[in-house]
């Protein structure tokens, strides 16, 4: 099974984040997501921290799927390796490799439980 970091493990077009760097802010225009190579990144609501993101996971997904503004904020915990996905990067990821949608969508419904449950 491909993880998430193994599809980018080769990459050249990753951005790194220092410690307490922002990454995205609630509200923006969303249209790049992020798989996190290396680091952890804190996505917080309203101000409030929702989830802590590390390697092999996802970041931006929502704003990415639905054309909508931001969610969340986003900023990085410690110093933190990003690869940006854009719309088209992401259609092809979903074409070639299917499983990488179904890790997409479980992150999605992990953080919506997360969420409401906290609400």
């Amino acid at each position: 099974m491909t993880t998430t970091v193994d599809l980018f493990r080769n990459t050249s077009d990753d951005t790194l984040y220092e410690a307490g760097q922002l990454i995205f802010e609630e509200g923006q225009p969303g249209n790049v997501m992020y798989a996190i190579i290396e680091g952890e990144v804190e996505i917080s609501v309203k101000g409030q921290p929702i989830d802590l993101v590390g390697p092999g996971g996802i970041i931006g997904e929502m704003a990415l799927v639905d054309d909508s503004p931001r969610s969340g904020t986003a900023r990085a915990k410690t110093q933190a390796k990003l690869v940006p996905i854009s719309q088209k990067r992401f259609t092809f990821l979903v074409q070639q490799t299917p499983y990488f949608s179904i890790q997409v969508m479980t992150i999605m419904a992990e953080r919506l439980r997360r969420l409401m449950s906290a609400a």
